[in-house]
């Protein structure tokens, strides 16, 4: 049994004042490039320096983190806030961990105006990230799948979840296959004695009602002239469909951004997903960037606060009902096939990438360079896609020159 010193005991009594957490949190947020990487510094600082937190605890934070939509990093800050200051604590880690992204993607998307910027960036130079972005997205997707995808149930469900992803060209497709996944986990648990046991309050009520009504929104198929003016709410209603990380979300946000009345071209879309690992923060941080393509910084601002508040709100919702949740078997076997489903996204993502890419040696040699490593060597991203840059600049000028 382990034991707790006197110093540890009083650090759990102690309240997080919150600068000093706001202050924390920023910090582990600007140096972590990814949600997992933001997760193993909370982890360390929290509990393993300070002592504010069992590890049990902060593994239910992150198994809950899982549980609900949204980035998963961000998510477990909420969580953490709420733990150590309530709902103000809550606030505040949220908002620490979304400014250091918000504000990058933003001045980067500012940049990217620039005819500078439109010169640099060629047309062979985006396949050529494209390329990298597919290779990233494909090893996530290996090591997501052989993480969620083991029984034959699960297979399943994710064949066919690749199969209704990749003729499909609505969000309504998106809600209505993330519901049966669940629901087809729900009804052929081996667990059919339990119930789920959860009291609500009659303002939890209300936001799980706010919550649908944007869900809705969002699968809902609209006249074009609706979809720049209801934009925002279709984003927040997005968010709750974005389960297994940030590249599941390449689909979905295509959905919404990449329309005739919304503005967005293929290009941009997908360099901003092909940069966004060299930002910090998880790998939604794209969408302050197109938030400000279409209104500038009151844009940027709105379009994050639209997809991270929602799931930010559903999550402490969640965190004070885990037990229950987690006590119910058959909840469990529900989210373990969602989960499942969720790796469709990343392998369409690669497949769509792929497609307007040109079928050249150049970019074989590319896909190959990414792939090992990523997979192999472990090397950071932004020095794959550096290297990449350094190489096509090299050959176009080059090129160019004879």
């Amino acid at each position: 049994m382990q034991t707790i010193t006197s110093e540890e005991a009083a650090r759990h009594g102690q309240r997080e004042p919150l600068w000093t957490l706001f202050r924390v949190v920023l910090g582990l947020s600007a140096l972590s490039w990814g949600g997992l990487a933001l997760m193993a510094q909370l982890e360390h600082h929290y509990v393993e320096r300070e002592g504010r937190l069992s590890r049990v605890a902060f593994s239910d934070l992150i198994a809950l983190a899982w549980m609900v939509p949204g980035p998963v990093g961000c998510n477990v800050a909420v969580q953490l806030g709420h733990a150590l200051r309530g709902r103000a604590g809550a606030w505040i880690a949220g908002i620490a961990s979304v400014l250091p992204f918000f504000m990058l993607m933003t001045l980067f998307a500012i940049f990217y105006r620039t005819p500078l910027v439109h010169a640099i960036a060629s047309q062979t130079l985006l396949h050529h990230f494209s390329v990298v972005l597919a290779t990233l997205i494909a090893v996530t997707w290996y090591k997501q799948t052989r993480a969620l995808v083991r029984g034959k149930l699960e297979w399943t469900a994710t064949v066919l979840g690749c199969i209704a992803l990749f003729y499909a060209h609505s969000a309504a497709a998106y809600v209505l296959m993330l519901g049966a996944a669940f629901g087809a986990g729900w009804v052929v648990s081996p667990a059919r004695d339990t119930r789920l046991n959860v009291s609500l309050a009659r303002g939890d009520y209300r936001l799980l009602a706010a919550l649908g009504v944007l869900l809705l929104l969002f699968a809902l198929p609209l006249p074009h002239r609706y979809e720049l003016a209801l934009l925002w709410p279709r984003l927040a209603g997005a968010g709750m469909t974005l389960f297994g990380g940030g590249f599941s979300a390449l689909p979905v946000l295509k959905t919404l951004f990449v329309t005739p009345a919304v503005g967005v071209s293929d290009n941009d879309f997908t360099l901003a997903f092909s940069l966004s690992p060299l930002s910090p923060g998880p790998l939604l941080n794209v969408v302050p960037f197109f938030g400000y393509l279409i209104d500038g910084w009151v844009g940027a601002l709105i379009a994050t606060l639209a997809l991270f508040v929602p799931s930010g709100c559903l999550v402490v919702l969640a965190q004070r009902h885990l037990h229950q949740l987690k006590a119910n078997p058959r909840f469990e076997h529900g989210m373990r096939i969602l989960r499942a489903v969720t790796t469709a996204f990343l392998a369409v993502a690669v497949l769509r990438i792929a497609a307007h890419v040109p079928w050249q040696p150049v970019y074989l040699l590319t896909a190959l360079f990414s792939a090992i490593c990523f997979a192999k060597l472990k090397v950071p991203v932004y020095v794959v896609y550096g290297t990449v840059a350094a190489v096509c600049g090299l050959w176009l000028a080059y090129g160019a020159s004879a």
